[in-house]
Formats: C-alpha cells, sequence, structure tokens
C-alpha cells in the first residue's frame, strides 16, 4: 500500500485517503485544504463524508445525482470488485465550491491489484480537472441544447452523469443509485424502445461490447431506433463517441440523443421512391427486370392456389427501330405498356426486355386472362401493332419458373404462326413509304438524319435541271465521284456505274440519268423504282420520287439507295 500511495502522491493530488470498502474508514495521508471541512475527523467514514459533501453544498446541484451513488456502500464496493482487471480507476468529474472558488474537481477511486474481498483498501483521491475536461464539462449544458438527452458514461465504472435526460427519468435517479447496465435494461423494459428495435438497441449498448471496442477504435458508434415519446415512437439518432476525458482507464464517453423523426421519415419515403425507380422500367413506367426477378421468389414462397403468367413479345419492333427510328420503336413500347396497365390494373406488369413484357396474376385466371388479352390485342391493332402471346397456368411454389417457361413457349408459337401467316414484308413496305414520306414533307430533319446515317447507302435531293446534288446523306465512295466530276449529278453517276455497278445492270442506270425522260416518267407515276447488283456482290434497290415541281417543268427528285435485294 505504501508504493502504492506514493505512485499517487506523484499525479499532484489535492488530497489522498486510504479506504476500506468494507468497513468505510479512511486515514489522511493528503490534504491541502481542498474543500473548507475541518471536522474531518470526527467523520465516522467515508460514506458519510461523501454525503457531507452533498449536504454542505460543495457540490453543484446539478452534479449530485451522479455523485451520490458514492455515499453507496454496496455501490462503491460492487464497482471497485466488478469492474474489468485492467481498469484501475473510477473516475467523477463535478463541478464544486472549493477554498480557491468554483471549479472543476476530478474524484477518482484508485484502485490497487492486490484489492479483493479480503484486502478491500482502495485510494479515494481529489484533483484540480485538467483544462480540457473543463472546456467541455463548461459546455455541455450549452451542447445539450442541441439534443434530448445528453449523458456522460464511464464504461470504466460502470456509471452515468446526466446532463440532460427526461423528467421520468430523473425521477428514477433520486430514488438511488442505478448503473448504465441496470438504466439501459430498465428504459427497454418499461416499453421505452419500439419492439423491433429491442434487439439491436440491446446488443449496442452491452457495456463490455462498448469497452472493447472504445478500447481498440475510438470512433463513435451511431444507430437509430425507435423512441416512446409522449406516447407514440419517434425515430431518434444515438451517437456513442469519446470524451476530452477518455483514457485507457478512465472510459468517459458521451451519449447523445436527438429527435431525427421528420428528417428520416423523409429519408425512408425518398429511399422508397429509390427503390420504386430501380423495380421501373425508365421508359414504360413499368415493373423492370429486377423487380421481376425479385418477384418470381416471393411466389415460390406464396401460398396463393394458382398463378397465371402471360407473356408478351411486340412483332416488328426491331424492322420498327430499324427503319424509322428508335424513338418510333420507344413510341410503340408505351403504347402497348399503357395498354398493359389500362387493362391489367391490379396485377403485375413488367417489361423484362427490349419489347418482352410479361403479366403476373393471383387474381385471374387463365380463360378469363385470354378474354383480356383479346382485347388488348384489339386495342393496339387500331395503331397498326401487334403482339405475340403466351398464357399458362399453376400452383405457386417451386413450379413458378415453369409456368412462365410454359408462357413463353407459347409465345414464341404465336410469334412463329404470325410471321408464316403474314411475313414482315408488308410491314417493312409500309414503314419504307412511312420514312420516304417524311423526307419528301422535310419533317423531323435532324430525326431523319440520324436514322438514315445507317439505314441507307445513300439519300441525296438532285435537282433534275441544274444537275446538282443536295447532301442528306451521301457515303465517301460517291463523294470521291463527286469531287472528280465538279459536284455534277450526273457525270458523278456515270462515273458510280462504271465503278461500281456490274455490266448488265449498267445501261438501265445510265438511262435514268437522260432528265427529260425522267421528269416525264414521274409525271405519270409517284416514284420509278430499280435494282441492280454491285460488282462486290451486293443488292440495291434504287427509289426515285418526285419532291416538287418547278413551273410544270423539271422538279427536285429523292434518290433513295437501299441494300437489300
Amino acid at each position: 500500500m505504501k508504493a502504492f500511495v506514493e505512485s499517487a502522491l506523484a499525479e499532484c493530488f489535492y488530497r489522498i485517503f486510504v479506504v476500506n470498502l468494507n468497513t468505510g474508514e479512511f486515514e489522511i495521508n493528503k490534504d491541502n485544504g481542498l474543500f473548507d471541512d475541518d471536522e474531518l475527523k470526527s467523520i465516522p467514514n467515508i460514506y458519510a463524508y461523501m454525503q457531507k459533501l452533498i449536504d454542505d453544498n460543495i457540490i453543484f446541484p446539478e452534479h449530485i445525482a451522479s455523485c451520490r451513488r458514492f455515499t453507496n456502500p454496496e455501490y462503491v464496493r460492487k464497482s471497485v470488485f466488478s469492474i474489468i482487471p485492467s481498469v484501475k480507476r473510477i473516475v467523477q468529474s463535478y463541478k464544486a465550491r472549493t477554498v480557491k472558488g468554483i471549479q472543476w474537481v476530478t474524484f477518482t477511486i484508485m484502485i490497487g491489484e492486490n484489492c479483493t474481498n479480503e484486502n478491500p483498501m482502495v485510494l479515494f483521491t481529489w484533483r484540480e480537472a485538467d483544462s480540457e475536461a473543463m472546456m467541455l464539462l463548461d459546455t455541455l449544458p450549452t451542447i445539450s441544447s442541441l439534443y434530448d438527452k445528453l449523458i456522460r458514461l464511464n464504461l470504466s465504472s460502470n456509471t452515468y452523469e446526466p446532463v440532460i435526460v427526461d423528467a421520468d427519468e430523473k425521477e428514477r435517479l433520486v430514488g438511488g443509485v442505478i448503473n448504465m447496465y441496470e438504466w439501459w435494461a430498465g428504459y427497454s423494459k418499461d416499453g421505452n424502445i419500439a419492439s423491433e428495435d429491442i434487439s439491436s438497441f440491446s446488443a449496442l449498448t452491452k457495456v463490455g461490447s462498448l469497452q472493447k471496442h472504445f478500447a481498440e477504435d475510438p470512433t463513435p458508434v451511431s444507430f437509430r431506433y425507435r423512441r416512446k415519446v409522449d406516447g407514440e415512437f419517434r425515430w431518434v439518432q444515438l451517437e456513442l463517441s469519446p470524451s476530452l476525458e477518455y483514457s485507457e482507464d478512465n472510459q468517459v464517453i458521451l451519449l447523445s440523443i436527438r429527435d431525427v423523426h421528420e428528417e428520416y421519415t423523409a429519408q425512408l419515403r425518398n429511399r422508397q421512391e429509390l427503390v420504386d425507380t430501380m423495380n421501373r422500367d425508365a421508359l414504360t413506367n413499368l415493373l423492370n427486370r429486377l423487380k421481376f426477378n425479385n418477384d418470381i421468389e416471393k411466389f415460390k414462397k406464396a401460398d396463393d392456389p394458382v398463378l397465371t403468367c402471360v407473356y408478351i413479345d411486340v412483332n416488328g419492333l426491331h424492322e420498327l427501330n430499324y427503319l424509322l427510328g428508335h424513338q418510333k420503336g420507344d413510341d410503340m413500347l408505351c403504347t402497348v405498356a399503357d395498354t398493359l396497365s389500362t387493362y391489367f390494373p391490379d396485377e403485375y406488369v413488367y417489361r423484362i426486355g427490349g419489347d418482352e413484357f410479361v403479366v403476373l396474376s393471383t387474381k385471374l385466371a387463365k380463360y378469363s386472362m385470354d378474354i383480356v388479352i383479346k382485347m388488348v390485342r384489339e386495342e393496339l391493332l387500331k395503331d397498326n401493332y401487334e403482339i405475340a402471346v403466351g398464357v399458362a397456368d399453376g400452383p405457386c411454389g417451386e413450379d413458378v419458373e415453369k409456368i412462365i417457361e410454359e408462357a413463353e413457349l407459347e409465345m414464341r408459337n404465336d410469334k412463329s404462326d404470325y410471321y408464316m401467316r403474314h411475313g414482315d414484308s408488308n410491314r417493312k413496305r409500309q414503314m419504307n413509304e412511312e420514312l420516304e414520306q417524311m423526307i419528301v414533307d422535310k419533317r423531323n430533319s435532324e430525326h431523319i438524319l440520324d436514322i438514315i446515317a445507317h439505314q441507307f447507302s445513300g439519300v441525296y435531293f438532285v435537282d433534275l435541271a441544274s444537275d446538282s446534288i443536295r447532301q442528306i446523306h451521301i457515303p465517301d465512295f460517291f463523294l470521291e465521284c463527286l469531287e472528280e466530276t465538279s459536284s455534277r449529278f450526273s457525270a458523278a453517276m456515270r462515273l458510280y456505274v462504271e465503278r461500281f455497278v456490274i455490266s448488265q445492270y449498267r445501261e438501265k442506270l445510265i438511262d435514268l440519268l437522260d432528265f427529260d425522260k425522267l421528269n416525264e416518267s414521274l409525271i405519270n407515276s409517284e416514284s420509278i423504282q430499280y435494282s441492280y447488283q454491285k460488282t462486290n456482290g451486293d443488292f440495291m434497290n434504287l427509289r426515285i420520287v418526285e419532291v416538287n415541281r418547278r413551273q410544270n417543268r423539271r422538279s427536285e427528285t429523292l434518290w433513295i439507295f437501299v441494300e437489300g435485294k
């Protein structure tokens, strides 16, 4: 004990008492008159002395609750003998009236390595709090206005000092000393925490776990839970962070709680909106492939008796994109999506691929689906859109994917039958004529330029009167021909025919360069078409369309070159 006292003397304490925890007897080893308490020798035991500091108003009222625990012999002994072996001190700071005036004082119970129930000797010490601790402690009341609850926790002694707490919690402190573990357990048991959050709250507020965490990593611990406030549960943010006083043997941390209900519920709403966005197809706003895959797993576990699947593929989307551009294709997909949403308002409707849609329902049987699909087909035909459809049903459970596969197979058979009955020539011809008319009418010119850049080999406006060309889309090889012939279209075409067209097709193409004859032909026909083969083996289709007539003589014409036999 002598060596133990000598080591304490080196730490500049105002006073040091050697205390027997069992009897409360104490011996003064150092006293520089910190407090105005001359009657020390008449005080029967250390616990009575700690109570006298309170009774004499030496300790400020706001710190009495946290200091009263040291007047309780049972509490002090339990705290000393139950702390982890590496912890050698129990520390409490409070504001007090000293002989020097009002000061922040740090009270410490120093525990020797040989302290046991049989040898219950410890040191009670007092010293001036260090400057950083005083700065923190002085600002705590101000900081507390930012929080609903602010508490200094001492993990080393398993104690806490409330800076700001609820009125009912203050009332609980008056009746006696409660350690942190008992306080947290009682707080949860009294129904102050939403049942869904109790397990996570209990796991994150275990004293031993917090001791280990802050010993290894000084970063704050933060989490949300729902706390009862005025009879309703509200989201609060709890944060545990090391205090400026924190040290290895004095693990003081701050617990702060603030209400985040409005901002967090708004965040939850935004998160739900984000989830909805992630589950929605950006173009059609239908449920997407990700949602489809997730819902399949749900249907596998569902107890619904029957699942009906409708698998849909849009006929002609590829050709529409190719010839008229993706905007036209997007318009088709949106029309199909809107129609499905209209006729299946209560079902799960997905766009799972480029032109593939799926409807899943636990309400409509297969025969009902067939009736609705018939109406969907009729509605889409009003816009000249057609779909291939397959329908299958079966019990929910592990066979869900099999139901979907059966519906997809039926859809592909329906699609095959469609092309066998109709082919795609009519639709392509219709789209070609629509595109040509758009070019002739000079509508959506920028959009058309984007399309024809990869759909046609060449598209030129040719003035038959001036033998000049106005570019829409001219490939590099024809630009070279124009450069060599001073941009005279007829001469460039002759050069193109000599270089790139096989001999048996040249004469007919050259005849088209007789503009007087061509002009007369266009008077009697909406367009002139001619097919030929190039020297590389490719077949080309040329279509010449009249654009506008000048003084009933020659007209501006549109020459469209398309690959394909």
